[in-house]
């Protein structure tokens, strides 16, 4: 039988000690990466947390002018947030009412107080003081680490919008009741924006094969329902170009207010099929400041699309399939547009 020669053996039994430390090696590195990640992963929720926390307790105050029912609201929602696998706990202390001013840099500052509330600040931990504790690490015990802190802090306020309401009022918005769902929308929209505090500034742009302002801006909601409700449903579907009418509608003219922040809100039933694409247009509308939402309605709606077109508008999407889906939807976006992240 042949055998190995004496230098052979040598190296073979040189290479096993050096592939056992490689081996020792490639497992550190991997354990270190997923407690790493488990790190990044942890602060990314808790900020996310945060930030919800913040919207709600605004939107309370906005209602009620009630610190505690702001911070009860705060609690409940960051209570749904997972942070590194529980929801956030909150306590009263940690979240701060008050009022914010914009300053001569362009952004808000916040302070606690004030005789009308409008604001909220909240921070979140998860840290030996904290009702969750800290984070246990997975890999950390192997090298005399055992857990690691994080906290974060969000704060959110009630701010002036304009609003343009770029609506489909394409032929297939005869179909099944839709544009009787949506002008029952609209009102729902408009309700919720007289409730709030501020002042929204809001106008109508309809959009069919071609697009129109049908209503400039206005604090008279009543004209923004008279103007929709005289409208009908025909042609094909130009949603880039109601985008870019609502822009204009915006940043033309004497009614926009430059302090105001700036939003389309955009809905369809359907697809895009001719003219600018939406995804373009609403590149165009971050380019000038303009934040875009958009709306899906019913399964024909190309919901991919629009969500692309809002994660570029830098808003979010919002898809219904039934008339109160619609309008819920619709509220949802009136209640979050007079509520800005400002830290």
């Amino acid at each position: 039988m042949p055998h190995k020669n004496l230098k052979t053996q040598k190296r073979d039994g040189a290479l096993l000690p050096m592939l056992a430390v490689v081996m020792l090696m490639l497992m550190v590195i991997v354990s270190l990466g997923v407690d790493i990640a488990r790190m990044h992963l942890t602060r990314s929720e808790l900020r996310t947390a945060n930030d919800a926390a913040a919207r709600a307790a605004v939107v309370e105050i906005g209602n009620s002018q009630d610190i505690s029912a702001a911070q009860n609201a705060a609690m409940e929602i960051a209570a749904r947030n997972q942070v590194a696998g529980k929801g956030l706990s909150l306590e009263a202390d940690q979240i701060k009412i008050g009022h914010a001013e914009l300053q001569p840099s362009g952004k808000f500052a916040f302070s606690e107080g004030g005789t009308f509330l409008t604001s909220a600040r909240v921070t979140g931990s998860r840290n030996a003081d904290s009702k969750d504790g800290p984070v246990s690490l997975l890999f950390g015990p192997m090298f005399g680490v055992d857990e690691f802190s994080t906290d974060a802090a969000s704060a959110a306020t009630q701010t002036h919008r304009d609003i343009c309401l770029v609506l489909d009022v394409s032929g297939s918005m005869n179909n099944d009741g839709k544009f009787d769902a949506l002008k029952e929308a609209l009102a729902a929209f408009l309700e919720i924006l007289e409730e709030t505090p501020h002042e929204e500034h809001v106008s109508l742009v309809v959009y069919s094969t071609a697009s129109r302002r049908v209503q400039p801006l206005t604090t008279d909601f009543f004209l923004v329902n008279d103007a929709f409700s005289s409208e009908s449903p025909r042609g094909f579907t130009a949603i880039g170009l109601g985008i870019r009418d609502g822009i204009k509608s915006l940043t033309t003219g004497p009614e926009g207010r430059p302090h105001a922040l700036k939003s389309i809100v955009v809905m369809t039933d359907g697809k895009h099929n001719t003219a600018v694409g939406p995804n373009k247009a609403a590149q165009e509308a971050i380019d000038e400041r303009v934040t875009v939402y958009s709306v899906t309605f019913s399964n024909g709606a190309d919901k991919g699309r629009m969500r692309e077109v809002a994660r570029t508008g830098r808003g979010k999407h919002f898809h219904a399939d039934s008339n109160e889906q619609l309008k819920e939807a619709f509220r949802d976006i009136a209640r979050q547009l007079s509520v800005s992240l400002i830290e």
